[in-house]
């Protein structure tokens, strides 16, 4: 069974810190919680209290925050690493792979290449089958084709929408290799 703590602390060092990229859909982004997707999360009452004071280093002010750093792992268990059972695959790699993805590209789109990759039928609901068929496969070859099928995803966001290439690096950077043994 995956551990979600190792996950998130995996995603969380390609996530980064507070950030507010005009380009960036996502608008003002916290450890990679995203303003305009969860405009009601109520972890931004304590950033924005927070940037009130105007810190002279606002990701060392808001990382020194215990209660909004708890808030923020909650929030990423519940709503990324819970939805898809992601604890229910055995193998870690995979595991935190699905959940980096939830997180960057949403629940349903890593449900969807963890199906593809699986072989089973693609409703974007992760349940027994899914799971079943997942952790009977080779993990290494399931995993490599997850991170085929997200390699493209990022490709063609870039291809039908140039402006979002200077993500490309960065998105990118998180096709972790397959560690062995």
């Amino acid at each position: 069974m995956a551990d979600f703590t190792q996950a998130y602390q995996r995603t969380m060092g390609a996530e980064g810190g507070y950030a507010n990229n005009p380009n960036d859909p996502g608008g003002e982004t916290f450890m990679g919680i995203a303003r305009n997707y969860n405009p009601d999360w109520s972890g931004w009452a304590t950033i924005d209290a927070i940037k009130n004071t105007d810190p002279a280093n606002l990701d060392e002010a808001l990382d020194a925050d215990a209660d909004l750093l708890q808030e923020i792992m909650a929030f990423y268990e519940t709503n990324y690493w819970d939805v898809n059972e992601t604890g229910l695959i055995n193998d870690q790699q995979t595991a935190d792979q699905v959940f980096d993805t939830a997180v960057n590209c949403g629940t349903g789109t890593a449900a969807k290449f963890l199906q593809e990759a699986a072989g089973v039928n693609v409703d974007e609901q992760v349940g027994p089958i899914t799971i079943g068929a997942v952790n009977s496969a080779n993990a290494e070859d399931l995993y490599n084709q997850f991170i085929a099928y997200r390699k493209q995803y990022y490709l063609d966001i870039i291809s039908s929408k140039p402006s979002m290439a200077e993500f490309e690096n960065s998105w990118l950077s998180r096709l972790w290799p397959y560690e062995t043994a």
